[in-house]
């Protein structure tokens, strides 16, 4: 699983708190380990950051440290930079994600 936190001024603040419950809840629902739900967290605004990636320390409490490390930056919105990051970048086999063998 991907998180991708809108850090950027297209949000309040007060939403961005709210979104980060949100993922933070999410994440509890899940058995987060590395054969399990693996979670890799990103962040954008002006500018894109990873937050994790899947080869960090999969478990719950290190995916809630993450989440909780992302800051609401108020900057401008880069949608597009973020999704190339996931597609590109966190769901590659080189940053740790699952290759399904489709052979």
């Amino acid at each position: 699983m991907v998180i991708l936190l809108d850090v950027s001024g297209s949000i309040t603040v007060n939403q961005f708190k709210i979104a980060k419950k949100f993922a933070a809840d999410l994440v509890k629902h899940f058995d987060i380990s590395k054969v399990r739900t693996n979670v890799a967290i990103a962040s954008y605004s002006q500018y894109v950051k990873t937050g994790r990636t899947f080869y960090d320390d999969a478990s719950q409490e290190a995916v809630l440290k993450a989440i909780d490390g992302i800051h609401y930056e108020g900057a401008a919105s880069r949608l597009d930079l973020a999704f190339g990051l996931v597609q590109f970048g966190l769901f590659s086999g080189k940053q740790g994600a699952r290759i399904c063998d489709k052979g």
